[in-house]
């Protein structure tokens, strides 16, 4: 903090202002609050990217087993639900720092385009969450889960 004539009490306010905007943004960017459930649902990253005739979706997942994730197609969204446990190896550890999400996950990708619903993989491997949407012209159907491979 400046002292004396070069003070600007305004300046100092604004920098208090900017800091707190941006942890805000970075704890709400790791939480879905449009997720039914509200602030106990975490987002995990992940990747879209267009490959020859087939949309690839990659979804970060660390720590997560293939059997705590739920994938389906709803419409024209790729939806990917499951949880994330906390591990604690001892009972009565105190943490420090807890940075990483725990609990409840959802994340939701729009899809661009209608995919052939019949020929859609997952993959899990490597904490990584890998669903391929081969594309085709026609109409989507109901709700339709997907086994992960």
């Amino acid at each position: 903090m400046k002292h004396g004539a070069d003070w600007n009490p305004i300046a100092e306010l604004i920098g208090v202002q900017k800091r707190m905007n941006q942890l805000f943004e970075s704890a709400l960017a790791r939480s879905d609050l449009a997720a039914s459930e509200g602030l106990g649902y975490w987002t995990p990253l992940c990747d879209v990217y267009a490959a020859a005739e087939h949309l690839v979706v990659c979804v970060e997942l660390p720590g997560v087993e293939a059997g705590q994730i739920d994938v389906r197609l709803e419409e024209d969204d790729l939806v990917v639900e499951g949880t994330r446990e906390m591990e604690r190896e001892r009972e009565g550890e105190q943490y420090h720092r807890v940075e990483r999400s725990y609990g409840r996950f959802s994340r939701r990708v729009r899809l661009p385009s209608r995919v052939d619903r019949s020929a859609v993989r997952a993959t899990f491997t490597d904490g990584v969450l890998r669903v391929v949407l081969p594309a085709r012209n026609g109409q989507a159907s109901g709700p339709l889960r997907v086994s992960i491979d």
